[in-house]
């Protein structure tokens, strides 16, 4: 079973929210992007909230306050709420599924389902009178139509009553899980007492299940119990040495996956992960221990950054290994690596990247080191309307009172509301230009700014694949002197590209007068590479209609063309490096500027 849909109404800030995970088909990681208090938080929450998720016990292993059913109430009606608060999810069955239902029916009631079942809408309610909750309840909508096998009659029939109760008893065992990690840290106990029979104690419970994983992952079909338990209370020396062989195992296991991912932010990197399995008067218990170049180390006793993404990868990197596991698994992850380096959040975008093809993914956040342009497809803007920010003006107020928590694709909102920056800043910060150190090299291209440095460098290097052109975006047509005199004084090959508008020839002769003879055939307008382009810019080049069709590959319900939305395109497109078709008398355009430049320069 998977979980295309879920709607909160009434929870907490949230009126009326939708949100789909089947709109993006190719797409298994869902950003939500907003500034503080515009209710990312309270998302997750509506989603945790899923009646007959196995995993929501999970909050209890972190230090998390969860709200409670009085927390939840809406913030605006919290003095007299009389109403409900509904959590309603669309669960969709595939063909084992399917399967799995029509076996259990005939099997159970001897019953021949005739109308498969495609789809089940659960609607959980929660009820309250003067803002205190009174009781819940929930609604399936499940039809179950067929026939009695052996019976003669062809009359379809409905499974009812107590059946149907059962039916919805075994349907639950496959419910998707959910698993929400927030911000709060995980604190992994330095003892893992093993016994996974122990449903009383569910972080013990939880932490036996991470253990099996990491057997899992070795793909030689060993258990707690027979591997681990029996052997370590074996009196039998090779029971004992296999122990240890299992752990070492174990070990390097655990080093491959967490501390390569650990060293690419660190450089003094640990030297390896040891497991010990041994037993004192409480039992069997595993430990994992950090070796370091000047010691044995406690996983507790390392540093917050490294406990952190110790723990994340321990719980999320494994868990695909899982035996007989066929639900849909879904991370809910409250701000993750927010306090830890710009460098850590990278290394995280790769290591969800790992993970995100056995499962889904939802993660919060307001930096832009934790967005990645391949999934823009599933990002979302989160908004709240007691948060008020005149950019204009510089006010800023937040007003309880107004609450209402919205989510919007993140394509849809920029597309109407394209002034409202602050909520999606993260989104731009990383589509933006960043200048470094490469960008003192040989063969520069020096145009009049961010945007035709976009535009250059995604047809000359994602259409036309030509990479030994370097773009570098000035400020406009007349401020590209700091960038002349550094090139030049360097010593490195470079060329003014500019518009050849009225501003553009001014810009020419300008730079003609300072620089004099350093600039001689360095300053190009576009009417020296094609005389016909007398007044071309670079957003001219291209003709609107095709400027428009270029816009709807990454706002494909927009309107009508912006330049805005043009440009925002295409530097999706070339941090996504995506080819998209475009005419061939758009290509020969750009050839023909590529092969002016490179001769020119060479």
């Amino acid at each position: 079973m998977r979980l295309e849909k879920i709607e909160a109404k009434n929870f907490k800030g949230i009126e009326n929210m939708v949100l789909s995970l089947n709109n993006s088909p190719h797409n298994n990681v869902f950003t939500l992007v907003g500034i503080n208090e515009s209710g990312k938080t309270t998302v997750l929450e509506a989603m945790n909230s899923f009646e007959y998720n196995e995993e929501r016990k999970l909050s209890t292993i972190s230090n998390a306050i969860l709200p409670t059913k009085e927390d939840i109430v809406p913030i605006k009606y919290r003095t007299n709420f009389n109403d409900s608060i509904k959590i309603i999810t669309t669960i969709s069955m595939d063909s084992d599924d399917e399967e799995d239902l029509e076996k259990f029916l005939l099997d159970s009631f001897n019953f021949i389902l005739k109308e498969p079942v495609k789809e089940i809408i659960i609607e959980q309610s929660y009820n309250y009178k003067n803002s205190i909750y009174q009781d819940s309840n929930q609604k399936w909508t499940l039809t179950l139509m067929g026939i009695l096998k052996g019976s003669k009659s062809k009359k379809m029939a409905k499974i009812e009553d107590d059946e149907w109760q059962k039916t919805v008893d075994h349907l639950k065992k496959r419910m998707p899980k959910i698993l929400y990690f927030p911000t709060a840290l995980f604190d992994l106990p330095d003892k893992i007492y093993l016994n996974p029979s122990d449903d009383g104690d569910y972080k013990n419970q939880f932490y036996n299940l991470v253990v099996q994983d990491v057997l899992d992952s070795l793909n030689e079909g060993l258990n707690i119990k027979e591997h681990l338990i029996d052997r370590t209370n074996s009196t039998n020396q090779s029971d004992k040495n296999n122990v240890r062989q299992t752990c070492l195992q174990m070990g390097r296991k655990l080093s491959e996956v967490i501390l390569n991912e650990w060293s690419m932010v660190l450089m003094n990197k640990a030297k390896g992960i040891e497991v010990i399995v041994d037993k004192d008067e409480q039992g069997v218990y595993i430990q994992f221990m950090i070796v370091g170049e000047d010691g044995y180390f406690r996983l507790s006793e390392r540093s917050l950054g490294f406990r952190w993404f110790f723990v994340f990868l321990l719980l999320t990197q494994f868990r695909g290994y899982r035996k007989n596991e066929n639900k849909h698994v879904i991370f809910l992850f409250d701000e993750p690596a927010a306090n830890l380096s710009r460098k850590a959040q990278k290394q995280l975008i790769k290591s969800l990247e790992k993970i995100s093809d056995k499962c889904t993914i939802i993660y919060t956040t307001h930096s832009q080191h934790l967005i990645n342009p391949n999934w823009l497809e599933g990002a979302y803007i989160v908004t709240n309307d007691a948060y008020v920010d005149d950019s204009n003006s510089g006010y800023e107020d937040f007003n309880a009172n107004n609450t209402n928590i919205k989510i919007t694709r993140y394509r849809e909102f920029v597309d109407k509301h394209p002034q409202q920056v602050s909520y999606f800043q993260p989104i731009l910060d990383i589509l933006e230009y960043v200048p470094n150190e490469l960008d003192m090299c040989n063969n520069a291209i020096i145009v009049e700014g961010k945007n035709d440095y976009y535009v250059l460098n995604y047809f000359f290097k994602v259409i036309l694949k030509k990479h030994d052109l370097y773009i570098i975006p000035g400020m406009c047509c007349t401020n590209a002197d700091t960038l002349i005199s550094l090139y030049s004084g360097w010593g490195r090959k470079f060329l003014v590209l500019l518009d050849s508008d009225e501003a553009g020839q001014k810009g020419k002769q300008r730079y003609s007068n300072i620089f004099g003879t350093i600039v001689k055939n360095k300053i190009i307008t576009f009417k020296d590479i094609n005389n016909t382009w007398s007044k071309k810019n670079m957003e001219s080049i291209i003709d609107k209609k095709e400027r428009f069709e270029i816009q709807k590959e990454c706002f494909p319900n927009s309107q009508k063309y912006t330049k805005n939305l043009y440009n925002k395109s295409i530097q999706e497109l070339l941090m996504r490096n995506k080819v998209i078709n475009v005419s061939d008398e758009i290509k020969n355009k750009f050839e023909e500027i590529y092969n002016y430049l490179k001769n020119i320069i060479n």
